[in-house]
């Protein structure tokens, strides 16, 4: 015990350590409540906005992400707003004479000249046991314990976590490069076609029909648009059981921290600080679930917006 509260003194003294308490928001129905990658392209199509300016043809599904994007933004806003208090205060039974040999500026400006072995020794002073009658820390809440709790159960997974998150991103990108790959046959193949149509001569000038080089490119807009639904066919699964496991992960932890009431009673910055860290995990595993999904929304639009900018020409 002494060795991790060692640890956070020492990324105290790094002031690495933010000002967070948790917020009142449900991240779990929020989760619940991104919309999911769309089935076929043309679904995609249907709902995104697409615009040509200066050429750039983009598909934008801001207006179907908009509702959960902006209540995402709101949980950053508050976390942000939140003040950020002094080092001594995030140390639970720390002297207050030490707490404020932390905060004290000259302090601070000393500690950055420090080793790595004076701060560790530092730490230890610090840590020693107090006298009778000093300092303790403030016992939580069985709610607010049972909270914390739980989330000490997810926490000591985290390795088991780590790496299926690796795998499935090693899984991923060898998907993305296939994906590019047959994309590239497509233009390759397309140009090379385009290259064999016989040249019509104006005046000093020839190139290929117009025409012919429009059915050209229809035959492989409809080819990139095949490839692009077998994509979607793999992403829409693998979504859904992503968003599926991170519930099952989290659902139970965040149930408890309502019933804590979000540890607002809670008097220790230590408690209330890792329950805070914790759902800034949550909130970025929903940032990024809702990111895969606007991506795959707009991504795969773009292939049917390109066949629409070809036939319109």
């Amino acid at each position: 015990m002494k060795t991790v509260i060692t640890l956070i003194v020492l990324s105290t003294m790094a002031f690495t350590l933010s000002a967070q308490v948790p917020v009142k928001k449900d991240l779990i129905q929020m989760l619940e409540k991104i919309p999911p990658p769309p089935a076929t392209v043309k679904d995609a199509f249907a709902k995104v906005i697409m615009n040509n300016k200066y050429g750039e043809l983009k598909c934008s599904a801001e207006k179907l992400f908009n509702p959960i994007e902006q209540d995402v933004k709101g949980v950053e806003v508050e976390f942000a707003a939140q003040p950020k208090p002094g080092a001594g205060s995030v140390i639970p039974g720390l002297s207050p004479e030490n707490a404020k040999k932390l905060d004290d500026p000259e302090m601070k400006k000393k500690m950055k000249t420090m080793s790595k072995e004076e701060k560790m020794k530092m730490a230890m002073e610090m840590m020693k046991p107090m006298p009778p009658g000093g300092p303790v820390t403030e016992i939580d809440s069985p709610s607010v314990r049972a909270a914390f709790d739980e989330w000490q159960k997810i926490y000591n997974d985290t390795q088991n976590e780590f790496q299926r998150s690796v795998n499935e991103q090693q899984e991923e990108a060898a998907l993305i490069e296939e994906y590019r790959k047959s994309h590239s046959e497509v233009d390759s193949s397309e140009a090379a076609e385009i290259d064999k149509l016989p040249q019509i001569s104006s005046g000093e000038m020839s190139a290929p029909d117009p025409a012919k080089v429009k059915e050209v490119k229809l035959k492989s807009a409809d080819k990139h648009i095949a490839i692009a639904d077998r994509r979607l066919k793999k992403i829409l699964p693998q979504w859904h059981a992503s968003v599926d496991h991170a519930k099952t992960r989290y659902t139970v932890f965040c149930q408890k921290l309502e019933a804590a009431n979000y540890a607002v009673d809670s008097k220790n910055y230590s408690t209330k600080k890792v329950l805070a860290d914790a759902q800034l995990t949550i909130l970025q595993i929903l940032q990024h679930q809702m990111q895969q999904s606007r991506s795959a929304w707009e991504e795969s639009a773009s292939w049917q917006a390109r066949r629409v900018s070809i036939e319109s020409h």
